[in-house]
């Protein structure tokens, strides 16, 4: 259990301090839902240029909140490591796309991470450019597509070539050629523990997006934030709903929950068992130097300094200590593996792990040791004897 707690522990420090590819500092977004009316003709946001009105006056809008410094939008997957509606960021996040020149099979497709935003949303959320460009005002509805993807994206469909200007499409009929144009750093977007995924980016104003985030940045009030936007979102249209209202360091923080759960149930475990450990030491090596009480006044009789009694005594309680140690550590050998898919950054059988446990159960046996083999030096021999 120590050892588990052990592993969970570096486990979540190593998350704790992974290269995010943005800045959560400052930020918060805030949601909105367009309406999915059943019949298309009624939807006054059934096309892009039908859409873009909408978003360009609500950024307008929240540019003039006080406190507001940048503003920008993008669908729900475009929210960092966001956990709140993660079914309908898997089901809206997934693009099924094909290569112009690939050289695979006509059917061929691949799956990536695709994420719709404003061109104002990569220098709010702090992932810099590489390469190209981002996206632009004339990258409107009526122009070519474009997309910006990131470096794993281009590294894992175009290794050693230069991804600017190649092209691909969604795999649905009629689909236009999308081209790239921009190459930015990676980032975390699914899960601090998953390694750098393809991630593809289109824009809104050109792909667009029924469930909407609204990206803050700035010294912002949390608490007058939900009112400040909902007010500005029904101004331009009364009947949509706002929500969700949240800090990226708080999206950032929920996405550990479950890890950090597990790290404090099984710290709390291996803190009862240690505890439980260095009584049952403690209880042992009492009754111990109770039932060779005789022995040690023979020995203080005979010349024996206490220094030498409190040596026997621990002696014997580090053999004990020493014993539990090896069946814990041969146990944790076999028990790590079936943790390793907990565990971030760190192996099932880290040395430095094992050992440090290792040594604090040792220290925590010899202090529970302690207390019995002092009272041992206290032995008055006359008594014992008698």
């Amino acid at each position: 259990l120590m050892i588990a707690a052990g592993l969970l522990l570096r486990s979540f420090w190593d998350l704790l301090n992974v290269r995010l590819g943005f800045n959560p500092q400052s930020v918060m977004t805030v949601r909105t839902r367009m309406p999915y009316p059943n019949d298309a003709k009624i939807d006054k946001y059934a096309t892009p240029a039908q859409e873009a009105p909408f978003i360009r006056e609500l950024l307008r809008r929240c540019r003039s909140l006080p406190g507001v410094e940048q503003a920008a939008l993008g669908d729900p997957s475009a929210i960092p490591l966001d956990q709140t509606q993660r079914e309908l960021n898997v089901l809206e996040g997934k693009f099924f796309l094909t290569f112009e020149e690939q050289g695979a099979p006509p059917d061929a497709s691949s799956m990536v991470e695709r994420s719709r935003v404003t061109p104002e949303y990569f220098q709010l959320i702090g992932t810099p450019l590489l390469s190209g460009r981002l996206f632009k005002e004339f990258d409107v509805d009526a122009a070519p597509q474009v997309a910006i993807v990131n470096q794993a994206f281009a590294r894992t469909y175009w290794p050693n070539e230069d991804p600017i200007g190649k092209r691909f499409k969604s795999t649905r009929p009629d689909s236009p050629w999308i081209t790239v144009v921009g190459v930015v750093a990676n980032a975390r977007t699914q899960s601090l523990a998953e390694t750098d995924a393809p991630q593809l980016y289109l824009n809104v104003y050109q792909n667009p997006a029924k469930h909407l985030a609204i990206f803050l940045r700035g010294n912002l009030n949390r608490a007058a934030i939900p009112d400040e936007v909902s007010e500005q979102v029904q101004a331009i249209d009364p009947t949509l709903p706002v929500f969700g209202t949240q800090t990226l360091n708080e999206t950032v923080s929920a996405s550990l929950s479950q890890r950090r759960f597990s790290m404090e149930m099984v710290g709390l475990f291996a803190l009862t068992a240690m505890l439980l450990a260095g009584l049952g030491i403690y209880g042992v090596i009492s009754y111990l130097v109770s039932e060779r009480t005789h022995e040690i006044g023979i020995r203080l009789a005979l010349g024996a300094s206490k220094s030498n009694i409190l040596r026997i005594v621990l002696r014997q309680g580090l053999a004990l200590a020493t014993a539990g140690a090896a069946v814990g550590l041969l146990c944790a050998l076999i028990v790590s593996h079936l943790m390793e898919s907990l565990l971030y950054g760190v192996r099932p059988t880290d040395p430095v792990t094992f050992a440090g446990v290792t040594l604090l159960f040792v220290g925590v046996a010899l202090l529970a040791c302690y207390v019995p083999a002092r009272q041992a030096t206290n032995v008055d021999p006359i008594s014992a004897l008698r």
